[in-house]
């Protein structure tokens, strides 16, 4: 197991390393352009997009899905749907899944009958930007054994030293919802990580995972995450999240792929 100090030295020490990205040339900044991708002779507001242009927010689909395996327990397997509308600095989002910074369901958790619901904000700067959420989890599982409504909220914070170089944390909080057999705990969850931009369509990222569990008793999952998202057009792209885990009880390897499209 890498020692957490040598990790953290690690991660910041490549911060140091490596402020403005504008890869359109329209003089807005990537983290705050809801039109990229503008020619850089159009003319464009504070928002980067043509002053010509009645910008309607941007809706994205995702599918994929995970895979989990190891040496001593079966494979399994889930598939993750994402539906996702951000205007302006809100955003709206309804997913089988409750995954963010890492791509990754939270650790065993089966997805089949389970609707996220979660609305959230960015507030943005040229150096940083951070994002608040809020959201409900539905159990539509086996009606006699469903559990009541998880509440949760979230906040990831990134910071941008330079054109190319992300240090992120996030953290995550879930008020659980009981069933009619279990009570099960509130758990938490955290990652701290650093990304980079290779190229215009390729970035990718290590991180820190850490998630306590809903069930009374049970050991946190830890892991090691590498996730890597390339553009295949301008609006189709690709993930990929594989993640080792550092503690007993978890799947050894976890694989996250998934394809998605936006639509401006």
């Amino acid at each position: 197991m890498i020692p957490l100090r040598i990790l953290f030295t690690f991660l910041f020490f490549n911060a140091a390393l490596l402020a403005y990205s504008d890869m359109d040339l329209d003089g807005v900044d990537d983290s705050r352009d809801l039109c990229l991708g503008t020619p850089f002779d159009v003319i464009v507001d504070k928002n980067g997009c043509p002053y010509d242009k009645l910008f309607l927010g941007k809706l994205t689909l995702q599918v994929g899905g995970d895979f989990s395996f190891d040496e001593n327990s079966d494979d399994t397997s889930n598939l993750n749907l994402y539906l996702n509308y951000t205007y302006r600095n809100w955003s709206f989002s309804l997913s089988d899944s409750n995954y963010e910074t890492t791509n990754l369901n939270e650790p065993g958790e089966d997805n089949t009958n389970n609707l996220y619901v979660t609305i959230g904000y960015l507030f943005q700067h040229e150096t940083w930007s951070s994002s608040v959420s809020v959201g409900t989890k539905f159990d539509f599982g086996d009606h006699s054994n469903a559990r009541k409504n998880d509440v949760y909220a979230s906040v990831n914070f990134e910071y941008l030293p330079n054109n190319r170089q992300t240090v992120f944390l996030y953290y995550s909080y879930t008020l659980s919802g009981d069933s009619s057999t279990m009570d099960y705990d509130n758990f938490h969850s955290a990652s701290i990580g650093t990304g980079y931009t290779v190229n215009p369509k390729w970035y990718t990222a290590i991180s820190y995972n850490y998630a306590t569990s809903y069930y009374p008793g049970y050991d946190a999952y830890q892991a090691l995450s590498w996730f890597n998202s390339y553009t295949l057009s301008d609006n189709i792209y690709i993930t990929c999240n594989y993640a080792y885990a550092l503690d007993d009880l978890s799947y050894d390897h976890i694989i996250s792929v998934n394809l998605g499209v936006h639509f401006d």
